[in-house]
């Protein structure tokens, strides 16, 4: 299955949603929409308007690269794990808090 597909693109959107501890109703507030069509976007019976999903990607600081087509942002990141890429594209703030101590942690062990 292509990643571009609705199905991968509502995927990445719940993900997305629910790394941040939303509800789909928060969500739909959050984008002036109803919480049934965030429903039918994560299940890949409709689709999000350009206007709607630029301003996800502006709440959840996510890029609109990652919720299309998957991209992991750059050449760099692809040779991250992808649970650290996932923490850095989908995280909330305190998880990037969390992963940021942890390498902390590690330059100083390190050094």
């Amino acid at each position: 299955m292509e990643n571009n597909t609705p199905t991968s693109i509502g995927n990445r959107i719940a993900g997305v949603r629910r790394s941040h501890k939303v509800t789909q109703e928060a969500l739909a507030d959050m984008l002036e929409v109803s919480p049934k069509h965030i429903s039918h976007v994560e299940n890949a019976t409709s689709c999000l308007s350009l206007k709607s999903l630029i301003r996800f990607c502006t709440i959840f600081n996510c890029s609109m690269d990652y919720i299309i087509f998957g991209n992991k942002n750059n050449e760099t990141l692809s040779k991250l794990p992808d649970e650290i890429v996932k923490i850095l594209n989908t995280g909330s703030s305190e998880e990037i808090a969390r992963l940021n101590r942890y390498l902390q942690v590690y330059i100083e062990l390190q050094t």
